[in-house]
């Protein structure tokens, strides 16, 4: 059985491969975590400056934010 990953490495992974990322289709991409822990730590990494976050009408999107090196 694996050990399951930190839940920001989770939801970065799945960023990183997407544009944008609908926050439904990323509770339903992780389902080792709940719908509550994926929203605080979207807000989290927002906070951070590392994801951004789009409201929309009923849904809301979530960006990784473009590394400046």
């Amino acid at each position: 059985m694996s050990t399951p990953r930190p839940i920001s490495d989770r939801i970065l992974e799945l960023l990183r491969d997407s544009k944008d990322y609908e926050f439904d289709a990323l509770v339903a991409a992780s389902p080792e975590f709940n719908s509550s822990d994926i929203y605080q730590e979207i807000s989290r990494l927002s906070r951070a400056g590392k994801v951004t976050i789009t409201r929309g009408v009923g849904v809301f999107s979530i960006r990784q934010t473009a590394l400046v090196s």
